[in-house]
């Protein structure tokens, strides 16, 4: 018996072996699918991490179109990319301190970067990076700003957070924010109309809303406020009275933000002149702003802008004349920076015709010298001045296409 129990030829130990293996597989194996979870879980959370900032990249990418649309190759960046966490213009890209200031989790610490790129919208509805991301020589073949001028361009954001990248796309459209306009067919400090004929120059074209009349700030009875034949029989004025005095007294024609916009809707079109006198086809466009040019004079044959489209030709200081057999199509807006009381600051001259009206803010007057009808109202002119108002993604049109 006492050497039984002595005996070391028990199993004993071998089973604790074996039990103890055992458990440290599997401590082992726990410990490995905890560990590849956690990687997985810290990769997931990278990835979406990344996506979040494309996404936010590319709502500020559309906010900033809001401000400055993509109108011409003049007023866009044309590079590739658009816009970046290190480089872009501010007026034309998302502000990067905002987005840091946003995205400052510790994945966003080291290595993050975002960009930004604007492209016509050439393959249409479908983002076909083959068409759209196509080069020629290693310059972009595709427009980076609204070439098909149809208010939609497309917006690529990429961005890189901790390795992991992501690519978003979307359609953006700036709707157009129709302006209201005094409907006038002269609106200014006063008025001279050169010809002694008897012939209508100036037709107001009444209709059941508005006389749509000659509107002035000065007083009718002083001699120099009205300078015209008021002749009813054959009145230069058609209808003959249609005019009124001291009205917008202290008053601009625009209010200030409506002139604002307008002037950011012809920087966006590429059609804002400074300190340069437009050529005579430059002055055709929705919107067209010109400053700094003392003297313009277009007295040869033209036709600007047409029934179907009418534009606003504004005009901020200087004397502006306009003349030859020419039509215009809208409204010529003179604003009269310097407040000039010269009775010309707008001069229309020849066998000129506006087809909707002419405005001379402060009391700046109209000189109207003309061999035929020389302004008649149109109303299409009135209500088709719009600026760009808000740029918004375009429903369904929003793709992950980062791919791999």
């Amino acid at each position: 018996m006492r050497k039984s129990l002595q005996s070391e030829r028990g199993t004993a130990i071998v089973l604790a072996i074996v039990l103890m293996t055992m458990m440290v597989g599997v401590g082992l194996a726990a410990y490995s699918f905890v560990d590849t979870q956690q990687v997985e879980t810290m990769r997931e959370r990278q990835r979406e991490s990344s996506f979040n900032l494309a996404e936010a990249a590319l709502n500020s990418q559309s906010f900033v179109l809001s401000r400055r649309w993509a109108g011409a190759a003049s007023s866009y960046a044309t590079s590739t990319p658009t816009c970046s966490n290190a480089t872009g213009l501010a007026v034309q890209c998302p502000d990067p301190a905002q987005l840091i200031a946003a995205y400052n989790s510790p994945d966003y610490a080291t290595g993050s970067t975002w960009k930004t790129t604007v492209y016509d919208d050439t393959s249409g509805k479908f983002y076909d990076s083959a068409i759209i991301e196509a080069k020629s020589a290693g310059v972009d073949v595709t427009p980076h700003w609204d070439a098909n001028a149809n208010q939609v361009v497309w917006v690529k954001a990429e961005t890189t957070v901790r390795g992991r990248n992501r690519t978003l796309v979307a359609l953006v459209q700036v709707q157009q924010h129709t302006e209201f306009l005094p409907k006038r067919v002269i609106l200014a400090g006063q008025f001279e109309l050169t010809p002694n004929g008897n012939g209508v120059y100036i037709k107001t074209n009444p209709d059941a809303t508005s006389q749509h009349p000659v509107t002035l700030r000065c007083q009718l009875n002083n001699p120099s406020c009205a300078e015209f034949t008021p002749d009813k029989k054959n009145p230069q004025l058609d209808p003959p009275g249609a005019i009124s005095g001291q009205e917008f007294v202290g008053k601009d024609a625009l209010e200030d933000d409506v002139k604002e916009r307008l002037k950011e809707r012809a920087i966006a079109d590429g059609k804002f002149y400074d300190g340069v006198c437009p050529t005579d086809d430059q002055l055709t466009g929705k919107v067209v702003w010109v400053q700094g040019c003392a003297l313009g004079k277009y007295t040869q044959n033209n036709v600007w802008n047409s029934p179907s489209s009418p534009g606003i030709l504004i005009w901020a200081d200087g004397v502006l004349e306009l003349g030859g057999k020419s039509d215009f199509w809208g409204i010529v807006y003179h604003l009269n920076n310097a407040n000039s009381s010269d009775n010309e600051v707008l001069r229309l001259r020849g066998g000129l015709t506006i087809y909707g009206g002419a405005f001379v803010d402060g009391p700046g007057g109209i000189d109207v010298g003309s061999n035929r009808v020389n302004i008649t109202y149109d109303e299409a002119a009135f209500v088709g001045v719009s600026s760009y108002g808000s740029a918004a993604i375009v429903q369904n049109s929003w793709r992950d296409i980062t791919g791999g």
